[in-house]
């Protein structure tokens, strides 16, 4: 599946559970180390290699690519602690669920990323990703209007792209497209 977009700065692969995005005051492995504190529990060797691999990844993801490449990489991570480790993973906004398919969720890293939204392909599960400044303002709007207070969104736009639209036909791009419209 296509990628997500890169990294703000560059990140050599040592160092990416250590690393501190600009904008953040935590590294992820400072942050996971302190959620799971907070649940009672210690970061494994099995959890930090997740959130290593998971960092390294700049494509869309599931839990059973994860565990072909650790078995692939002689690590030993068992299947039930990839699948638990996604779901903290989540809780705690380090990864999101970008959209489900047949075989299951598929994920990506949000550490260190600008906020984007997804257009999914029914045909050929294609997913690309885009930043919309105005779709952005009015979800704000939205929400002061009714006085909500938004923790996070996730937009996914369901439809065909333009290999795999029926009819073939393509649309001519927006004036503002590059300016994030």
């Amino acid at each position: 599946m296509p990628g997500a977009f890169a990294p703000a700065l560059p990140v050599q692969p040592g160092d990416v559970l250590t690393h501190k995005a600009p904008g953040e005051s935590l590294s992820p492995e400072q942050i996971l180390t302190r959620q799971l504190a907070r649940r009672g529990l210690k970061l494994t060797n099995e959890r930090r290699e997740i959130l290593r691999t998971i960092l390294q990844t700049h494509q869309h993801f599931d839990a059973e690519w994860l565990c072909a490449k650790f078995k692939a990489e002689g690590v030993r991570v068992s299947r039930a602690t990839v699948y638990r480790t996604l779901g903290l993973l989540c809780e705690i906004y380090l990864v999101r669920e970008v959209f489900q398919a047949p075989s299951g969720a598929h994920y990506e890293h949000v550490y260190g990323h600008e906020h984007h939204e997804h257009m999914i392909c029914l045909t050929c599960n294609e997913v690309l990703e885009f930043v919309s400044r105005r779709l952005e303002h009015l979800q704000e709007e939205a929400c002061r209007a009714h006085g909500f207070h938004a923790r996070r969104h996730h937009l996914q736009v369901f439809g065909y792209c333009a290999r795999c639209h029926p009819c073939k036909a393509g649309f001519p791009p927006l004036k503002n497209a590059a300016a994030g419209v």
